[in-house]
């Protein structure tokens, strides 16, 4: 009977942990530029930008109604925008607003390989469509 309940409570065990893994697999700790997604891009980003005044920090979070993507705000000095996006296999792509509704600004990028999805290179264009390069870190 003993072996019975023990087969009984191992196997339930077993099912709750292949059910936990199958919804929410596990990240790997070291992400590729083409494992990053949303996880990975959620947090808190400093970003450099030459030409720009500074600093710019990116706050991003999941985005409340479309998986995959986040949704945060960029807070330069004296302003502050919100920011939409998401991460596609190694490539980055965030629209800017200032107003909520219309886009003053495009991100484009590519995630640096061997950073651990933790820096994106690529540019920033303004609404007048100036490029300007940026750096993005994840800060800790």
């Amino acid at each position: 009977m003993r072996t019975t309940v023990f087969l009984i409570a191992a196997s339930a065990c077993l099912v709750s942990a292949c059910a936990q893994n199958s919804v929410n697999p596990q990240r790997p700790a070291c992400p590729t530029a083409l494992q990053m997604e949303q996880p990975e891009l959620v947090g808190r980003w400093q970003a450099e930008m030459p030409g720009q005044s500074g600093p710019v920090l990116l706050e991003l979070d999941p985005h409340p109604e479309w998986d995959g993507t986040v949704k945060g705000r960029i807070l330069r000095p004296g302003s502050s925008s919100i920011v939409v996006g998401d991460v596609h296999e190694g490539q980055l792509t965030m629209e800017e607003s200032q107003d909520g509704t219309h886009v003053s600004g495009n991100w484009t990028g590519e995630v640096v390989e061997g950073s651990c999805a933790r820096e994106i290179r690529g540019e920033w264009t303004d609404e007048a469509d100036r490029p300007f390069a940026f750096t993005l870190r994840k800060l800790p």
